[in-house]
């Protein structure tokens, strides 16, 4: 069954618009999905990305969208390692940042390092809910999720989201540093002018591109 777009379902779809212009930058973001489902290569597109996340079914969608929305994919791990660097000294973070050898693992260090305060509450579950509802919609591509039931879980996303951030800012931030502790990525420098690779770069094309968008959180 398919559901006319509201302008509150928009809003609500817009929470994934960074992922999803990030992953597919032609995407259309006015639709359920993003991706044009009477286009092949779009569709090939959108089951290229499911592959990337392990995604082969409907159960293997749902068990990802529950992994995203309690915490399990990012958040958890990231608390832990905050919880730890909480109850370091400088002294002691530097012993262990210095005798750390992965060049991946001591950027995610340093990551968690400066936000372990900061994100003692809201974790990294913007990045979290952006992919959950990123997945839903390409889910929708290959039928494995319908849009009544995108609906009510759109709205779940939302009060989550919600309840955790003010502003679309402070949502996209979130977001920008979960890719950022995902990959082990230094923070990007957000005065330059946007390229087309991380999702700082993705976050400030968005706002130039979709600037109406995001001043408003309903």
């Amino acid at each position: 069954m398919t559901h006319e777009i509201t302008p509150q379902i928009q809003d609500q779809l817009n929470l994934s618009a960074l992922i999803l212009k990030k992953n597919y930058k032609k995407a259309e973001l006015t639709t359920w999905s993003g991706f044009d489902l009477e286009n092949e290569m779009d569709v090939k597109q959108a089951k290229r990305l499911l592959n990337v996340f392990g995604i082969k079914s409907g159960l293997h969608l749902r068990n990802s969208l529950q992994r995203y929305e309690t915490g399990q994919m990012v958040s958890h791990n990231f608390d832990k390692l905050a919880l730890e660097f909480r109850m370091m000294t400088t002294t002691d973070f530097d012993a262990k940042y210095n005798a750390e050898q992965n060049p991946r693992t001591k950027a995610i260090y340093k990551m968690v390092w400066k936000y372990r305060f900061i994100l003692k509450t809201q974790k990294l579950i913007g990045y979290e809910m952006a992919y959950y509802v990123f997945q839903m919609r390409l889910g929708h591509v290959l039928g494995l999720i319908q849009t009544d039931e995108i609906i009510l879980r759109l709205e779940e996303a939302n009060h989550i989201i919600k309840s955790n951030f003010s502003n679309w800012g402070e949502f996209h931030r979130n977001v920008c540093l979960g890719g950022e502790y995902v990959l082990g990525a230094t923070e990007q420098d957000v005065s330059k002018f946007p390229g087309t690779e991380t999702l700082w770069e993705c976050y400030q094309r968005l706002h130039i591109q979709h600037a109406d968008w995001f001043k408003e959180w309903k």
